[in-house]
C-alpha cells in the first residue's frame, strides 16, 4: 500500500514538474539570463567594433558615481515617477468612482477612458506632440493666446514645461490601469457597509473615508508596486516626446542607459547604469515593504 502512494506521489510530483518545465525555461531564458548578462558586462568594457572585452571591476561603477550628470538625471527620474504616480492614482480614483456608478450609457464611458491605455505609445506620443507643436497644436496655441507663451513657442521648448507635458501624458496614458482595478476593488465592497454607515448617520465624505478607502488600500499597496516599477523604467513616451530635451530636462534613468547603450556603444557601463536601477528599485521596494509592515502592525 505504501509502495502504491509513493508511485502516486511520485506521479504527481512528475507532473507538476512537467507543467512548471515551459515557465521554468521561460523564466531562465528571458529573465535570469539577461539579469546575469547585465551584471557580468557592468564589470568589463567592450569593443564595440570587435566584440572584445576587458574586465575593469568596478570602473564603470566608479565612472557613474563621479559622473557630472548624476544628480540631475536623478532628480528628473523622481520628479518623473513622483508625480507620474500622484497624477494616476488621483485621477485614476476619481475615474473608477465615477465609472462605479450604475446609469445609462456607462458602458460606453468606460470603453472611451480606458483608450489611452489601448492606444500604441507612437500613437499617443504624435498625438501630444501635435497639441503642444508651437505653431498649431491646440494647446500651445491656446497658451499663448492666453499670454503663457511666446507667439510660436512650444511648451516643450521649455525646460519645466517639456518636463510637465511628458508627466501629463504618462498621466492621460497610465490612469486606466488604476481606474479599472480600482473598480474591481469597488465592485467587490459589501453593500452592506454602506448601509450600516448611512443608519449610524455617516455622511457621503465619511463612508467615503471610512468605508471606501479602508477597501481599496490592498489594492493600493500592490498598485504602488506596479506602478512605481513601470514608471520608473518606462522609456517610450519620453523619448518619443522629447529625446530627453531640451537640455537635458527630460533625461532621466532609462533614457541614460539608451543613450550611454545604444549611442555611444558603451555596452559595460550602460549595464552598470541598468544594474543601478535595478538595485535601487529594489531597495525603494523593501523600504516600502518594511513601512507597510510597520505601519499594518500598529492599526488596532
Amino acid at each position: 500500500m505504501s509502495n502504491a502512494a509513493n508511485a502516486a506521489a511520485r506521479g504527481r510530483a512528475f507532473t507538476g514538474l512537467a507543467f512548471a518545465t515551459p515557465a521554468i525555461l521561460f523564466m531562465a531564458v528571458f529573465v535570469a539570463y539577461p539579469v546575469w548578462e547585465a551584471i557580468r558586462l557592468s564589470f568589463v568594457a567592450v569593443d564595440a567594433f570587435t566584440g572584445a572585452e576587458k574586465f575593469v571591476g568596478f570602473r564603470n561603477y566608479q565612472e557613474l558615481a563621479n559622473a557630472p550628470k548624476l544628480w540631475p538625471v536623478l532628480v528628473n527620474t523622481g520628479i518623473w515617477t513622483f508625480w507620474s504616480l500622484i497624477g494616476q492614482f488621483g485621477l485614476g480614483l476619481i475615474a473608477a468612482l465615477a465609472i462605479n456608478r450604475d446609469i445609462p450609457g456607462m458602458g460606453a464611458i468606460r470603453s472611451i477612458l480606458l483608450l489611452p491605455y489601448v492606444v500604441p505609445v507612437i500613437a499617443l506620443a504624435l498625438f501630444w506632440r501635435w497639441m503642444l507643436d508651437g505653431s498649431f497644436g491646440i494647446v500651445a496655441v491656446s497658451f499663448q493666446d492666453m499670454g503663457l507663451l511666446a507667439p510660436d513657442q512650444s511648451p516643450l521648448a521649455l525646460p519645466s514645461g517639456a518636463m510637465w507635458s511628458v508627466i501629463l501624458a504618462n498621466i492621460w496614458r497610465g490612469f486606466p490601469f488604476v481606474m479599472i482595478s480600482y473598480w474591481a476593488a469597488l465592485q467587490a465592497i459589501p453593500p452592506e457597509q454602506y448601509e450600516a454607515a448611512q443608519v449610524d448617520g455617516a455622511t457621503t465624505m465619511q463612508q467615503f473615508r471610512f468605508v471606501t478607502l479602508p477597501n481599496l488600500w490592498n489594492v493600493t499597496k500592490v498598485l504602488l508596486v506596479l506602478r512605481f516599477i513601470w514608471t520608473v523604467t518606462f522609456f517610450d513616451i519620453i523619448w518619443l516626446i522629447t529625446k530627453g530635451g531640451p537640455a537635458g530636462s527630460t533625461e532621466h534613468w532609462p533614457i541614460w542607459i539608451y543613450q550611454e547603450t545604444m549611442g555611444f556603444f558603451r555596452f559595460g557601463y550602460g549595464s552598470a547604469l541598468a544594474v543601478s536601477l535595478g538595485v535601487m528599485i529594489l531597495v525603494v521596494i523593501a523600504i516600502y515593504g518594511l513601512v507597510i509592515r510597520a505601519t499594518s502592525g500598529a492599526r488596532p
